[in-house]
């Protein structure tokens, strides 16, 4: 079995420009390493923007499909609070997540987001939970709020009383989202008031994987998933791997997951692409003194995140 235990559903209308203009300007920035000229982001969004979009799961399923993966769990973002309010309200992104995965029972899988400073945060995502079959809980902090404050806590309180995971993004941010508010460490706190609360920190916090490792080493509620990592592999796949090798000497394969960070990575590096990658990884850069055993590749592939899930 595999799963994609990081995907994104985004329309027009979901997410604020100024969030897409920052992801252009990082994207583009790497064409101005020789000339130090920064290129216009806007008809970089303009053109991705209708590959990307995709409310309805047709073409995430369809990408699925053609690449051999089981399932995915997906959801949105909220950014309104640091972006400005997008023209989709959040809740109604949410209702139309959950209604992706009534079209696909069983391949997609709806977690809720919301940023926990909104008042009526917390009745949408129980709402959500409980009459739309929401399974999880998706934190984006880089929105302006740290894991620890305190109009978080109610949420991983209900997480705990549905028996759901919480998967939070760990890492770096272009703008006009901020790093700081998504630091591996600052995660701790939330490892150590809710030990039985079933924390992923997406993308192994990026550059600061040791750090996000220093928590997990102690906080046996910690998971990570290695979204995000097409970049690094991309361009400097033994560091992947070294990564990759860490994590399941240091924590073992239960606790990595297999994840994208689609549709955004999969501009960068294919849905077929990045799964060769994990399955065979002595074709793709691995280092010769590292590799990974059949049982590992299928665990942090699928069968983790099933178990974590539950039936």
């Amino acid at each position: 079995m595999i799963v994609d235990s990081h995907f994104h559903l985004v329309g027009e209308g979901w997410i604020h420009r100024d969030f897409f203009l920052g992801m252009a300007r990082m994207a583009l920035a790497p064409a101005g390493k020789l000339t130090g000229e920064r290129a216009d982001p806007a008809g970089l969004v303009d053109a991705l923007m209708p590959v990307l979009s995709d409310t309805t799961g047709e073409k995430r399923v369809a990408a699925m499909d053609a690449a051999g993966v089981d399932a995915s769990l997906v959801f949105a973002v909220d950014y309104g609070l640091a972006t400005g309010e997008p023209g989709v309200p959040i809740e109604e992104q949410n209702r139309l997540v959950a209604e992706a995965a009534r079209r696909f029972p069983g391949r997609l899988v709806p977690f809720f987001t919301v940023d926990p400073r909104r008042p009526e945060g917390l009745s949408m995502f129980r709402r959500a939970v409980e009459e739309w079959g929401m399974r999880g809980l998706k934190l984006h902090g880089a929105a302006g709020y740290f894991p620890y404050d305190r109009c978080c806590y109610p949420f991983y309180e209900a997480c705990l009383e549905y028996g759901v995971p919480v998967i939070f993004h760990t890492g770096s941010q272009p703008a006009p989202l901020k790093f700081r508010y998504t630091l591996p460490a600052l995660f701790d706190d939330v490892a150590a008031d809710f030990p039985e609360l079933d924390m992923i920190m997406a993308h192994v916090s990026h550059s600061l994987w040791r750090e996000a490792l220093l928590v997990a080493e102690v906080k046996p509620n910690v998971l990570f998933d290695i979204s995000g990592w097409q970049i690094t592999y991309n361009h400097h796949p033994e560091e992947f791997y070294r990564m990759l090798r860490r994590l399941l000497d240091d924590l073992g394969p239960w606790r990595v997951l297999f994840g994208t960070d689609g549709p955004y990575l999969d501009v960068l590096c294919p849905l077929s692409d990045w799964l060769d990658a994990v399955r065979r990884p002595e074709e793709h850069g691995c280092p010769e003194d590292i590799s990974f055993s059949e049982e590992e590749k299928e665990i942090v592939l699928g069968r983790a995140a099933a178990r974590l899930l539950g039936p």
